[in-house]
Order: structure tokens, then C-alpha cells, then sequence
């Protein structure tokens, strides 16, 4: 009997080695695979954030070019912009030639005080009446 148990105590401990080396192996080969997966996954996050912030500021960009010029002079200055024209010496100069056209340059006297002793909407208001009124002497 004592042999018998002799062996399966030797079996007992080898394949309790050869479990042991296993798990061991298998948990140094998995945590390096889970690292890389782990930073690829968060470069691949960032990469993305990045894009979306880009084309959030774009938008932004784009928005501000379109409240201060005309809809087809933003777009002629965005398409040029993204042409990518480096070797040139000049920038393009966005004119046109306009026909029997006046340019009227006035100051409202008292202007600061009025826009303060009025909401935003009534001073936009009363602006539109004397511009149109300014139109109507000009025509």
C-alpha cells in the first residue's frame, strides 16, 4: 500500500506542478495580450475624441466665416483655403464689381446711451426703421 500511495502522492504533486506551470504561463502570456489590447483601445478613444473635436472646431469655423461674409464668399475663401496653396506670394483678394451702388457712413449721436435704455430687440428695431428710412432718401 505504501507504494501505491508513495506514487499517487508524486502523481498528486506532478500534475499539481504541471496545473501551476500552466495557469502560470497562461496568466504571463494573457496580461501582456490585455495590456496591448487595453492601450490600443484607448489611443483608438483618443484618436476619435480628437476627430471630433476637429470637426466640432471646423463647424465652429465655419459658423463664424458665414456670420461675417456672404454664404458664396465664405465658401470661394474655404475652398482656396483648402487648396493649399503655398507657393503663392499674395493672397487672392475677394472683391466684386457692383453697379450704381452708395455707401452711406453715419453716426448716431447718443447711440451708446439709447442702446443702454433699450432691450437688444427694440434697438434692432429701431435701427431697421432708420436704415429703411435711410434706403428710402437714397432711392
Amino acid at each position: 500500500m505504501l507504494p501505491s500511495s508513495a506514487t499517487m502522492s508524486i502523481k498528486l504533486v506532478s500534475n499539481v506542478l504541471i496545473f501551476s506551470c500552466t495557469n502560470i504561463v497562461g496568466v504571463c502570456t494573457h496580461y501582456p495580450a490585455e495590456v496591448s489590447q487595453r492601450q490600443a483601445f484607448q489611443e483608438t478613444r483618443e484618436c476619435i475624441q480628437a476627430r471630433l473635436h476637429s470637426q466640432n472646431e471646423n463647424q465652429q469655423q465655419e459658423r463664424l466665416l458665414l456670420s461675417v461674409l456672404p454664404r458664396h464668399v465664405a465658401m470661394e475663401m474655404k475652398a482656396d483655403i483648402n487648396a493649399k496653396q503655398e507657393d503663392m506670394m499674395f493672397h487672392k483678394i475677394y472683391i466684386q464689381k457692383h453697379d450704381n451702388v452708395s455707401i452711406l457712413f453715419a453716426d448716431i449721436e447718443g447711440f451708446t446711451s439709447l442702446a443702454s435704455q433699450c432691450t437688444a430687440q427694440e434697438l434692432v428695431m429701431t435701427l431697421n426703421e432708420l436704415f429703411a428710412r435711410f434706403d428710402k432718401l437714397a432711392s
